[in-house]
């Protein structure tokens, strides 16, 4: 005798099948959904491809060193085939354009302009005029022509001082200049004089020289002149060279 169970206990083999598909589906969406993402490759970074000089550029760049070298060692214009200026023009004939060249001889032409106001103060109208053409051949640019004209102002009237015969004054002796580069004896026995004459006065001498080395040379010739006794002097850089005696201050 069977007993018959109610419809829910009944295991249809339909809705079985339908629920393991049903399943393996949700998987397969849920292995879908999330998908396995792969590392990226790293980013390989090439060097910048080196640039060869070319033989005239490497000679270019030897120049310009050897020149910056021989410009900081005062090395301007001479001596010939080792200096500076013979350098940069070298430049300049294979790059015209060659900017550090440029500058350098405008650096060169500058300190020329300066040698020559040194020479215009001390009164050396000749060595003064030799700079200011070696600098204008070096670069005339308008700086050096604006040096160049105050300085042909300054030198004219130095030139014109010069012209007219000193004439020294009371206590005052010239020294000629020829005999005082010569370190002539004629020399000694003046300043001799006007050492023993400081002494027994007991007055100071103030000395004119062309250059500061001209003026402690006299100076240690009249220090010499009087051993034992020191002589009380001053040195200023003016023309033609002379010494004074003048009352020694208290």
């Amino acid at each position: 005798m069977f007993t018959l169970l109610p419809a829910r206990f009944v295991k249809s083999p339909v809705s079985l099948r339908a629920i393991s598909i049903i399943g393996l589906a949700s998987v397969l969406g849920a292995c879908q959904s999330t998908p396995q993402q792969e590392a990226p490759a790293p980013v390989v970074q090439q060097a910048p491809a080196r640039l060869e000089l070319t033989p005239q550029q490497k000679a270019i760049n030897s120049l310009l060193s050897e020149a910056d070298y021989c410009l900081s060692q005062n090395k301007l214009l001479n001596p010939i085939a080792d200096n500076a200026h013979d350098r940069y023009r070298s430049v300049l004939l294979m790059d015209p354009e060659n900017e550090r060249a440029k500058v350098g001889l405008q650096t060169i032409s500058l300190h020329l302009v300066e040698l020559a106001r040194t020479a215009a103060r001390r009164g050396d109208v000749r060595e003064a005029q030799t700079m200011i053409k070696y600098a204008r051949g070096v670069d005339n640019n308008p700086v050096v022509q604006d040096a160049a004209e105050t300085l042909r102002k300054q030198l004219g009237s130095i030139s014109t001082q010069a012209a007219k015969p000193y004439t020294p004054g009371e206590g005052e002796v010239v020294l000629d200049a020829k005999l005082l580069q010569a370190k002539d004896s004629q020399i000694i026995n003046q300043l001799v004089g006007v050492a023993q004459k400081a002494k027994q006065t007991d007055q100071f001498v103030l000395i004119t020289a062309r250059t500061d080395p001209e003026g402690r040379f006299i100076y240690q010739l009249l220090r010499n002149a009087v051993p034992g006794y020191l002589v009380r002097g001053d040195i200023k850089i003016g023309s033609p060279a002379r010494v004074k005696l003048v009352k020694a201050l208290d």
